[in-house]
């Protein structure tokens, strides 16, 4: 039997415990934490709509309609109208045949491998994906195969010597640890080129990247849909979007062997139809709101400024996601604990999250984060650069 204590010892020795802070607001650009507010860069709540009074109000409403709970299982009686609308909007918005709304990211990624797995599917996946991603292929029957990060020389050394022939190329959109972002044509054409299925998971890309304010913001917002061969579409709803829950875009054909086969999708309490309601609110809002996104992109772009002027070596990214290496999991640990006698909330990324000795602070910026507050960020990373 496992010594749980003793796990949790070594755990501690190498400065990769993990304890929960408890919080006692909503998530903003402030958050109440150890008895205070700090500014809040922790959070994926990239548009700050978690703490939107619209989808407060939009919630009761749809409470009231639907009630709290779903009551059972999508393939009981737990798949509502609200749900299908949500399914039909997010196709609509980007250019699928069909959807599947999923109780959360994770559970959609393993949930589509598992529908589709058998011994003789290999999947090359970036070694930098999201765990999610990796055990969607750990938890099936397929072969997980990894190449070097954003290395598509790699990617495609892999694919020829690999004997099968089902193959998945499986990636993130943005990565959630370093806000890098994959060459979503480079990997269509090459899963063309091998004759690959790919897909995409944009959990940090969805609500977020726009470049046409014709379209919804999302990884795939400016590319040419007629060029980008995408056999599945993973998006969360967590993070930008500011509610709960995730989706699977694709073919009928896809959506529809999901529904017949997807355990976690077959055997979980479908997600309350009033959430599902109120997240169609929210992506209807950000659609009409689309000044959101330019505060978003102003705050990061000034944020990027003031640290190249003040010669902070941060890993700048074009996402929210901004993140300095350092190296050490208690020296991460110390300065995260110092942020916040600062009142700053910023989060220490440690391994297993991150390789061995890839340590890092993770700072991500929200659309309503001010001035004020990103020049005080920037003050406290001067104190350890």
């Amino acid at each position: 039997m496992t010594d749980y204590k003793k796990t949790i010892q070594q755990i501690k020795k190498e400065g990769r415990y993990r304890k929960r802070i408890s919080t006692g607001s909503p998530q903003d650009t402030y958050i109440k934490a150890n008895n205070k507010y700090l500014s809040n860069f922790s959070s994926n709540n990239y548009l700050n709509l978690a703490n939107s009074s619209y989808l407060k109000k939009q919630f009761k409403i749809n409470i009231s309609k639907y009630g709290i709970g779903s009551g059972s299982s999508p393939l009981i009686s737990g798949y509502s109208i609200a749900h299908l609308n949500l399914e039909k909007r997010i196709s609509k918005l980007l250019g699928f045949e069909s959807t599947l709304v999923t109780n959360s990211g994770y559970l959609a990624n393993v949930g589509l491998l598992n529908a589709i797995s058998t011994n003789k599917i290999d999947v090359f996946q970036d070694r930098e994906n999201h765990n999610s991603i990796i055990e969607s292929s750990r938890l099936s029957n397929t072969k997980l195969i990894r190449y070097q990060h954003l290395n598509y020389d790699d990617l495609e050394k892999k694919i020829l010597s690999s004997n099968s022939k089902n193959k998945i190329i499986f990636a993130d959109s943005v990565f959630s640890m370093t806000g890098e972002k994959s060459d979503l044509i480079k990997l269509s054409s090459i899963s063309e080129k091998h004759d690959c299925l790919l897909f995409i998971d944009d959990a940090h890309g969805f609500g977020v990247s726009a470049k046409d304010n014709r379209v919804f913001p999302s990884s795939i917002n400016s590319l040419d849909r007629r060029k980008l061969k995408i056999d599945a579409y993973i998006g969360t709803f967590g993070k930008a979007i500011g509610t709960f829950g995730a989706f699977i875009s694709g073919s009928n054909n896809l959506i529809d062997l999901l529904i017949q086969k997807s355990r976690p999708y077959i055997y979980s309490t479908a997600l309350p139809p009033a959430l599902a309601s109120t997240t169609l609110d929210s992506i209807n809002y950000i659609m009409k709101n689309k000044l959101i996104i330019k505060s978003l992109e102003n705050n990061i772009n000034y944020f990027k400024d003031l640290a190249t002027q003040n010669n902070i070596n941060v890993n700048f990214s074009n996402s929210p996601i901004q993140t300095m290496h350092i190296g050490n999991p208690n020296k991460v640990m110390n300065i995260c604990k110092k942020a916040q006698i600062d009142n700053i909330y910023i989060q220490a990324i440690r391994y297993p999250t991150v390789p061995v000795n890839k340590d890092l602070i993770r700072m991500n910026l929200t659309s309503d984060h001010s001035k004020k507050q990103i020049q005080s960020l920037i003050e406290f990373l001067k104190k350890i650069k």
